[in-house]
């Protein structure tokens, strides 16, 4: 009888060992997981101070049209013009005009230079982070169009004819101030991180209007 049962155990034994081999085989058949997230591509987009990405600033930078950049009128005024050296000394006297300066592509200065405008761009020679200020005469339908697209900002008055104030999150030093400013056929943008308000932004886009009369 003792040796009956030592036969059943070993059989028993056998039994659970073949079934754990039989698990073990089929788990290595299943599909191993996707790669780690440190490889797979990342879907984030790069931003800059004039504003990119889905914040309500950004969302007012559309591409011009090639009609409407064929009815723009060239509007082509040096840097030092639109704003001397003393004015962005006042500013702030860490500031140097960054001549190296292209649009990144979507920005509100990208449009103004696609409507055959001029954007310039001072660099804070400690943070490096930077103040836009872009100018342009779109033709009538493309200035109407933006207008009506910044209007959802904050009315600014006593600059130009209407004025409009926005920011939003789009940088990593912080929000983004955007003022945009339109003046007889003249749509004047300025954009950075230290633009909090509309004041602080209002003594240099009132020299750069003056430079246009």
């Amino acid at each position: 009888m003792n040796t009956f049962v030592k036969s059943r155990q070993r059989v028993t034994m056998v039994a659970v060992s073949l079934a754990a081999t039989v698990a073990l085989a089929l788990t290595g058949c299943v599909s191993q997981p996707g790669s780690p997230a440190s490889e797979r591509p990342s879907n984030s987009s790069d931003s800059d101070t004039s504003g990119s990405g889905s914040s309500p600033a950004a969302s007012t930078n559309p591409s011009p049209s090639s009609s409407a950049v064929a009815g723009a009128t060239p509007t082509k005024i040096a840097c030092g013009t639109l704003l001397s050296a003393q004015a962005v000394y006042d500013f702030n006297p860490n500031f140097g005009l960054d001549s190296s300066f292209t649009p990144k592509s979507g920005t509100a200065a990208a449009t103004a230079v696609a409507e055959r405008g001029t954007a310039c761009t001072w660099r804070n020679q400690t943070s490096k982070e930077t103040f836009t200020i872009a100018v342009a005469r779109p033709a009538a339908t493309e200035f109407a169009s933006l207008r009506s697209k910044v209007a959802t900002g904050t009315a600014t008055p006593g600059l130009g004819d209407a004025a409009y104030f926005s920011s939003s999150d789009s940088s990593s030093s912080g929000a983004v101030g955007r003022i945009d400013v339109f003046t007889g056929a003249y749509w004047l943008v300025a954009t950075s991180v230290y633009f909090g308000s509309a004041t602080d932004a209002k003594d240099l886009v009132t020299t750069a209007l003056r430079a246009l009369k």
